[in-house]
């Protein structure tokens, strides 16, 4: 167990910057989820027009769009992307000339939208603005096309609704569980990079090439120390957090299961840490990795935005993040249905997939080096 030794001396050497991340966590976790509302507001956006046909589906669309966004106008698509890239709008509306034709007679998309995957905003605005197209062609079609009607059908807030009545405690608890879920990731995926980065020093390194062990029995060490530290970060983190601001919760029947699945998350990230670590050999890349992937995979999970307020092809790719398997077992809870045993499946069988190919990406590198 020299290797489980080492890598826990290493920790306990940098015992300040682990209660540094801990405490970071916590503060973050507990600021963003302290705002925590059942609804989700829809605020302005900002929308980029291009318009080359006048027709009374365009002057409806843009009417509809103008009543609660603020729309810009373009010459062309062109001249609209600098302010696209720069995030001055959250979006591009191109209406092409003959897009109400299009629209009702064939089945391609009559518009062209542009948005960001990275921005939360344009994505709710690609739903808005594909799902109008759709309502004002099946009320064309059945000869019952009433604009306001049309408006009216469509003006709608996206809303986090619980199907059962539950005290303010469990919500803002349930909001704390979303926000832990990726903040955790880019505080655990830093922590154990750095420390892994630490204890991949020339000395230690040498050794372990010539010890006797198995590179999996290697691997497993390695990956025990990271979990004994999530373990702790897991243990710190929500014992405080329970403690002095959600004592009431020790009542709740749903605290079980949010602790086993937070706790299961928490493990499933050292996991993917360690195979991250296979990646990211410098500190620098380190940072990068953890802080570009927890965001990606936030966005594409229901953190940020209800996965059904996506495009369809969006709502697809969730289902390949293991992020998305969590939030909806916390949101589950949240509504008192415990029975998540498929979402813990799915994330068990996520961390088993980071443990091989981490064993197989390390099992790589040592035959390169031999």
């Amino acid at each position: 167990m020299n290797t489980l030794y080492y890598f826990i001396k290493i920790a306990k050497k940098n015992k300040i910057m682990i209660m540094v991340y801990i405490a970071i966590l916590i503060v973050i976790t507990m600021l963003t989820s302290g705002s925590y509302q059942d609804t989700y507001s829809k605020t302005a956006l900002n929308i980029g027009i291009v318009k080359n046909e006048e027709s009374q589906f365009a002057d409806a669309l843009i009417d509809y769009l103008d009543r609660e966004n603020n729309l810009y106008y373009y010459d062309s698509q062109e001249a609209a992307e600098l302010d696209f890239y720069t995030r001055f709008i959250d979006g591009v509306v191109e209406i092409p000339a003959g897009a109400e034709k299009t629209l009702l007679e064939t089945e391609d998309a009559a518009l062209k939208v542009s948005t960001d995957i990275t921005n939360s905003q344009s994505i709710f605005l690609q739903r808005v603005v594909n799902k109008y197209p759709l309502y004002y062609k099946a009320m064309a079609d059945a000869n019952r096309l009433d604009l306001q009607k049309l408006s009216a059908a469509l003006d709608e807030r996206a809303e986090v609704v619980f199907s059962v009545s539950q005290p303010v405690i469990e919500k803002k608890f349930h909001g704390f569980a979303n926000v832990y879920g990726f903040i955790v990731m880019m505080i655990l995926l830093k922590l154990l990079g750095d420390l892994n980065i630490s204890f991949s020093k020339k000395n230690i390194q040498i050794r372990n090439r010539i010890s006797a062990k198995s590179s999996m029995r290697f691997k497993g060490e390695i990956s025990l120390a990271q979990i004994i530290i999530a373990l702790l970060v897991f243990a710190l983190v929500t014992g405080f957090v329970l403690v002095v601001f959600f004592r009431d919760m020790f009542t709740s029947e749903g605290l079980a299961y949010y602790l086993l699945i937070i706790f299961l998350w928490t493990m499933v990230v050292a996991l993917l840490s360690n195979l991250m670590n296979q990646i990211s050999k410098t500190k620098a890349l380190n940072l990068m990795v953890s802080n570009t992937l927890p965001l990606i995979l936030m966005f594409v999970s229901g953190s940020s935005l209800p996965v059904e307020y996506m495009p369809s092809f969006m709502q697809k790719i969730a289902k390949f993040s293991p992020l998305f398997y969590y939030n909806q077992g916390i949101l589950k809870i949240a509504e008192n249905n415990f029975d998540i045993h498929f979402e813990l499946i799915i994330i068990l069988a996520f961390g088993a997939a980071f443990y091989l190919t981490s064993l197989y990406v390390n099992k790589e590198r040592k035959l390169e080096t031999l």
